[in-house]
């Protein structure tokens, strides 16, 4: 008897420590929409934190303290984009860009110094910058899409190198960069509001088309689910559908439908079960997380208390040698769950999170903390004392990596 009532107290305790601890918040002004990204920029000890208040128009840089380094404002509209990073110049740092409404993108400096703006009067409302050197020259590219349809190409200090009108207007997710085709090359692939997919080579030229019956505002990401040279390309529709097209074609090789819904998140890609192959995790409108294999087989999935409306992440957030999914609600919650689909915790922010969660070591400490910004604009960071290894965190934030390219084969920074 004692024996047994040890083992349930055992089991209590285990199930009491599997709950995260609130380690700060930190009350950004106003609303946030964008996930918080995480990177070394200054001199201090310890990464920085880039956060962004919609409403009051700023990007706030917090140090590893999370004292304010500096504040951005001069933006003339809310600010709805996640902030990408990329060393642009070479110089070893990390230069910012922040997408606008009506001023195009903006590109800070590490100490938030406004640097230059490209293609002002562009409205860039949810996408984002991406940032690689598509063409193996040495160099970068800039890459957006623009409310009008366009698909643009800019070098380093954002002046123009080539755009393609993508054939219709609408909000349109960001671009996705990566070797579709194997040769080598970086392709970049966008969705469009007319139900086109298209997949574009670094110099311009229309590679493919795929279209669908409904606008892909969602974004498309990158991954390799056959074991082959080239990327599948997997996007969703505002009619409730996923799919999985062939990179070096554009054909379809699966779809998965759920209700006809709006799926206007973008998505994540990882190995959840250690079988070399990735799992596809997407939410919608209705709270439903799904986790499909590779080939489109419908694994498991996951009903959140209202709208999923950033994307899940992936990583060991408590350090027992498993993969985690952590995914947001509309409903004002952050949930975990195990590879397998079953909910190990939940943690209620009070207010509606449209931010996808961050992963990262934040002060440098070595721990694994999980940032959840909310519509109230506060940031929660969480942690569960798992240790920080990059190597196990295969899609840690909003579009797998700072410099946006929704692309889980991206190792290394552009």
């Amino acid at each position: 008897m004692v024996g047994v009532i040890l083992t349930l107290l055992i089991a209590s305790l285990q199930v009491a420590g599997a709950e995260p601890r609130l380690e700060w918040t930190f009350s950004c002004g106003s609303r946030v929409y964008s996930a918080p990204v995480v990177a070394d920029l200054l001199p201090d000890p310890g990464p920085e934190m880039v956060l962004v208040s919609s409403a009051e128009r700023k990007i706030l840089c917090l140090n590893s303290e999370r004292k304010v380094r500096w504040t951005q404002d001069d933006f003339t509209l809310r600010v709805t984009s996640t902030p990408t990073l990329a060393d642009l110049d070479s110089d070893g740092g990390p230069e910012i860009l922040i997408a606008t409404r009506k001023q195009g993108i903006a590109c800070l400096s590490t100490e938030g110094q406004l640097l230059w703006r490209a293609s002002e009067g562009q409205d860039i409302p949810w996408g984002n910058p991406v940032v690689a050197d598509a063409d193996n020259d040495g160099g970068k590219e800039i890459y957006w899409v623009s409310l009008a349809g366009l698909l643009e190409c800019r070098n380093p200090d954002g002046g123009p190198r080539w755009s393609l009108d993508l054939g219709a207007k609408g909000p349109m997710g960001p671009p996705a960069l990566g070797d579709t085709d194997g040769d080598g090359l970086a392709e970049v692939v966008s969705g469009s509001g007319n139900g086109a997919v298209v997949c574009v080579n670094h110099d311009g030229s229309v590679e493919w088309r795929f279209m669908g019956n409904a606008a892909f505002d969602c974004g498309a990401v990158l991954a390799n689910l056959t074991g082959d040279m080239a990327l599948e390309v997997l996007i969703a529709s505002g009619d409730g559908a996923l799919f999985c097209l062939d990179g070096r074609s554009g054909e379809p090789i699966w779809n998965h439908r759920t209700t006809p819904c709006r799926i206007d998140t973008t998505l994540a890609v990882a190995d959840l079960t250690g079988d070399e192959t990735p799992e596809v995790l997407y939410g919608d409108y209705f709270g439903n997380l799904y986790c499909l294999d590779s080939r489109g087989v419908e694994l498991w999935w996951f009903k959140a208390g209202d709208w999923i409306e950033s994307a899940p992440t992936v990583g060991d957030v408590d350090g027992d040698g498993a993969f985690e999914v952590v995914c947001a609600s509309a409903d004002g919650h952050a949930y975990c769950l195990s590879a397998e689909g079953d909910l190990e915790w939940s943690y209620a922010t009070g207010k509606r999170i449209s931010a996808t969660p961050t992963l990262a070591d934040t002060d440098g400490d070595g721990e694994t903390e999980i940032l959840i910004a909310d519509h109230n604009g506060v940031l929660h960071c969480l942690s569960l004392g798992g240790a920080w290894n990059r190597s196990r965190f295969p899609w840690p934030t909003r579009r797998h990596d700072p410099w946006q390219t929704g692309n889980l084969a991206i190792e290394e920074t552009p």
